[in-house]
């Protein structure tokens, strides 16, 4: 079976590399404060209960020892010995020493207005280009780094989205670089994007969004978004300066990246049959391949030729058919050229919302934050399905209990060998660690219980443990919102 490579953001990623002996730490946002914390992680995986590294966020690069207390850093992720730091307005790179410090390297160029608002981040397949999902002026840029992992303070290339198209999730496919990304404005979808053999995303250029202002007409003074005399979005009796200074392209449907002109329609010359000609000022860079109709997808897991979406609004998990290069298959045309879609392969009943979705074996575990509990939804192999619909369970197989005191946001999981010839190790089973047993814990950022929490993970199949086997010491008014490892050359300290 095909089998796709993946980067992701490090609150997703499986250590099951053969690594040198040394240390390990966990990094954790806190989130209301303007900070970074560092917690040893010390044998079996049970957390330090005290933070060993504490690093400011927002810093003032003119002032020193200045630093912006509402940064809100809220994504992190470990790659080239830094640890990247997505903010309200910008990204910070802190080098990561030998023993879990932090030193502040550089951060990208600010953006405010509108504010960056930094949703999540990936690297490229060969690690030296950072791709940045900025809900603010509605893109995802991609910034160089340099041999040290530092990125540039301005993006090379990007992807321009749609308005207010409220990305949710990155991750990036080495075998066919290939950058997924999750997209919640209407209809939600999917879309897949091509990059390049530099880790360039395709546009040198991507426009910020602004709102633009009716010069006359009957809508005089008030916002307009489109270039017709529509009563809500256009400018009746005016126009709506400086729209469409660009081509528009179909963004799916069967005029998929041709240039439009008219919004929402289906004419097969200026509409987008199947789709919508996007309703904005600026193009949108056309996806190589989407799937769309999902409700309001946000995390999302891909094994094998399976991609596991979260569709928040309808409370469900969903799994989608993958071809062998990596795209969605071909929607068949039916009358007027309206696409068909091929339909989910698996699903859950409606259950609840999650947040973070992470894959460990065989187990999707998926946080849930206002009923403080995670779930895990064991997965049968295709050819072990009686029907489509039951390769993914319709209820959590298992789940931790609930503890309405936290909201767990987002995860990430480890295994290392515990004792023998290979203590401190990495590993992917038993057969890894001679002498020694492979511990497998899940580590979660706890949000209001200002907490970060660890609980087992049954080495077969990864299921949970009921309740955490180590937690840290509560951070007062810090919420936890997102986690990361980082392997040491030397001890945490």
């Amino acid at each position: 079976m095909h089998r796709l490579a993946l980067v992701t953001s490090l609150c997703t990623t499986l250590f099951a590399a053969r690594l040198a002996a040394g240390g390990t730490i966990l990094y954790a946002t806190a989130a209301s404060v303007g900070r970074v914390d560092g917690f040893c992680v010390g044998r079996g995986g049970a957390l330090t209960p005290g933070a060993s590294v504490h690093a400011d966020t927002g810093v003032d690069t003119e002032l020193p020892g200045g630093h912006d207390t509402s940064s809100n850093p809220r994504r992190l992720l470990v790659g080239n010995g830094v640890l990247y730091v997505g903010e309200r307005d910008r990204v910070e790179a802190f080098g990561i020493g030998p023993h879990g410090g932090l030193k502040f390297l550089n951060r990208t160029a600010l953006i405010s207005k509108p504010a960056m608002d930094v949703i999540d981040m990936a690297l490229s397949p060969d690690g030296k280009t950072l791709y940045v999902a900025q809900n603010g002026p509605d893109r995802i840029a991609a910034y160089p780094l340099d041999a040290a992992g530092v990125p540039n303070r301005d993006f090379a290339s990007c992807i321009q989205g749609r308005v207010n198209v409220s990305y949710r999730a990155l991750l990036v496919s080495n075998s066919n670089s290939l950058l997924y990304v999750s997209e919640q404005l209407a209809p939600g979808r999917i879309a897949i994007f091509p990059i390049d053999a530099g880790g360039g995303l395709g546009l040198a250029k991507c426009s910020t969004q602004r709102p633009e202002l009716c010069q006359g007409g009957s809508r005089a003074g008030q916002g307009c978004t489109t270039d017709d005399t529509n009563a809500t979005t256009g400018c009746p009796g005016a126009t709506c300066p400086g729209c469409c200074i660009v081509l528009r392209v179909c963004q799916g449907g069967s005029r998929a990246g041709q240039v439009c002109t008219t919004d929402g329609t289906n004419n097969a010359t200026t509409g987008c049959p199947g789709a919508a000609c996007p309703a904005c000022c600026v193009a949108a860079t056309a996806p190589l391949s989407n799937r769309p109709r999902i409700q309001r997808p946000r995390s999302f897991r891909i094994t094998g030729d399976r991609i596991y979406v979260e569709e928040v609004g309808t409370k469900r998990i969903k799994a989608f058919r993958l071809e062998a290069d990596g795209l969605f298959p071909e929607p068949a045309l039916q009358k007027q050229n309206r696409p068909h879609y091929e339909k989910p392969v698996s699903w859950t009943a409606s259950v609840v919302s999650y947040v973070d979705l992470v894959l460990f074996r065989s187990t999707l575990l998926a946080s849930q934050f206002e009923k403080g509990r995670i779930d895990a939804y064991r997965l049968k192999p295709p050819d072990k399905c009686k029907r489509p619909g039951d390769c993914l369970p319709r209820q959590p197989t298992a789940h931790t209990n609930e503890d309405v005191r936290t909201t767990p946001v987002r995860m990430v999981t480890a295994s290392r060998c515990s004792d023998g010839s290979n203590d401190s190790l990495a590993c992917a089973s038993a057969m890894d660690c001679p002498g020694g047993t492979c511990s497998s814990v899940l580590y979660v950022a706890a949000g209001e219980l200002d907490r970060v929490q660890a609980f087992g993970l049954r080495p077969p199949d990864g299921l949970p443990a009921p309740t955490p086997f180590s937690q840290t010491d509560e951070q007062t008014g810090s919420f936890p919102n997102d986690v990361a490892l980082a392997m040491l050359s030397e001890g945490c300290r």
